[in-house]
């Protein structure tokens, strides 16, 4: 495994585990992987899925080019937000259709990314108590071009984890682990999960000295491949060819204390009621579905 060091910016290992899904199992999946926090490359995850074959940036400008889009402020129809995909450049990046409900597309779009791959799971966030109480899921579509990025260096809010399944295109990641977060000059309150370092490229050295420091993975990901990215993970990613996204969220035993107290924190803030009776519900939650293993 080589090492790719900058002067300017941290260190970073160039390879991720990858493993067919066939091969790897759940079981070993879970102990090696989930549990330990540990991101993973799964291979022929997805193959179910009828978005597999069909999604691809001409199906989505043929079939679906009227629909109406707002990226960054700016209104689209997909035609046009396709048409700007196919020409980005690094120079002139196209904008990045990022983090859009799947829920909002068309009810035979979201038949095509279901059901959701083995690999997602265990994912707490799916149970029928925690459900008719509130749906913590998030399956969302990110459609960009070459040159675009991410905007933030982050890890996932509320300390979920992140499965992110690529239909088409590459994209190339950075994923620095939770021990790397002094180093990442987070942010207070609302905003500790984002980084103000805002080029992981060329940082602002004046301003990120001990960004310098971190030694984090630098992976692509491939179409037909699912990443986890634990929760806590330090993570970003830039287009390296036109490219179609789907990611969701989830929480089991290896997260959700962290989500638990995250959750407690950020919507039950000054209610001391509120706070308590939800952090029971919440830990009588993970009580069930740590003996329903």
């Amino acid at each position: 495994m080589a090492i790719v060091a900058k002067v300017s910016g941290p260190q970073f290992l160039d390879q991720i585990d990858r493993h067919r899904w066939a091969d790897i199992g759940k079981k070993r999946y879970v102990r090696e992987y989930i549990l330990p926090l540990k991101p993973v490359i799964i291979t022929n995850g997805i193959e179910h899925w009828a978005a597999r074959k069909k999604w691809t940036l001409d199906f989505f400008k043929q079939q679906y080019g009227e629909m109406p889009l707002t990226v960054d402020g700016r209104q689209f129809s997909m035609e046009t937000l396709i048409d700007e995909v196919k020409v980005s450049t690094s120079e002139r990046p196209a904008p990045y259709l990022r983090n859009y409900p799947v829920k909002k597309l068309p009810e035979e779009l979201q038949s095509d990314v279901m059901p959701m791959p083995e690999c997602v799971s265990p994912n707490w966030f799916d149970h029928r108590l925690l459900k008719t109480w509130k749906d913590f899921t998030y399956v969302e579509l990110y459609i960009g071009g070459t040159g675009a990025r991410f905007p933030v260096l982050h890890y996932d809010g509320l300390h979920t984890h992140a499965f992110l399944m690529q239909l088409e295109g590459v994209k190339e990641y950075v994923a620095f682990p939770p021990d790397q977060s002094p180093l990442m000059y987070a942010g207070q309150g609302e905003n500790e999960n984002k980084s103000a370092v805002d080029n992981i490229e060329t940082p602002d050295l004046a301003r990120f000295p001990k960004f310098t420091g971190a030694c984090g993975f630098r992976f692509k990901l491939f179409p037909g491949e699912t990443l986890f990215v634990p929760s806590g993970w330090w993570h970003t990613a830039r287009i390296l060819s036109p490219s179609i996204t789907v990611s969701i969220n989830g929480a089991n035993a290896a997260n959700w204390k962290n989500f638990s107290r995250d959750f407690r924190q950020s919507y039950w803030a000054g209610h001391k009621t509120k706070g308590a009776v939800g952090s029971a519900y919440l830990g009588f939650i993970g009580a069930v579905m740590r003996i329903a293993r």
